[in-house]
């Protein structure tokens, strides 16, 4: 979820929840990501509540302390998914080339951000479980309810989505509910692909 207002990203995050979103992550672009993710945490216990774009120590810090039960990355620094893993913290760290993958993997990592999904497509995911059956590849970055069915056919562990689900200027326009039919889509789409 990008947007820069705590308020419309807590009030957006539950309007999620309450259409069936199991998991929504809170990107560290946002000042007051941490008190975000803290009251969202605290609302919604059943809910499964992360940080994404973490890029630093102080931001992995402040996502743990907030509650955080997962981490996104944009990229891969070994250093951070280390410093992940010492808290006990699940780090989807972001990769794209088969280089990026099997160090990931070597590293530890449990899952992995397939960034950017689009305009590669489902089959360059495809072709990337190839040489390494064993990944859990999540792709993000384009993703939406259009074409999340082949994602998951292609052999994506889980799909990530942004702007389809939590399209800001709409938000900010017409309110946090905005968010209720576009996550009923996805969600249709992806219980469809089953």
């Amino acid at each position: 979820m990008r947007l820069d207002d705590v308020e419309l990203v807590v009030a957006a995050a539950a309007c999620a929840i309450e259409a069936g979103l199991a998991a929504v992550e809170v990107t560290f672009t946002l000042t007051g990501a941490a008190d975000a993710i803290r009251r969202l945490r605290r609302d919604h216990p059943d809910a499964l509540v992360g940080a994404g774009t973490v890029r630093s120590d102080a931001e992995l810090d402040a996502a743990a302390e907030a509650g955080a039960q997962f981490l996104v990355a944009p990229g891969l620094n070994p250093a951070l998914l280390e410093a992940a893993q010492r808290r006990g913290l699940v780090m989807l760290p972001g990769v794209f080339t088969a280089t990026e993958i099997d160090l990931a993997l070597r590293l530890g990592a449990r899952a992995l951000k397939l960034f950017p999904a689009e305009p590669s497509g489902p089959a360059y995911l495809a072709s990337m479980l190839q040489p390494f059956p064993g990944a859990r590849l999540v792709p993000t970055g384009g993703i939406s309810a259009h074409n999340a069915a082949a994602y998951l056919k292609a052999g994506a562990a889980a799909l990530a989505m942004g702007s389809s689900l939590f399209p800001a200027r709409r938000i900010v326009d017409e309110g946090p509910d905005v968010v209720v039919p576009l996550v009923e889509q996805a969600l249709a789409a992806v219980h469809g692909a089953g």
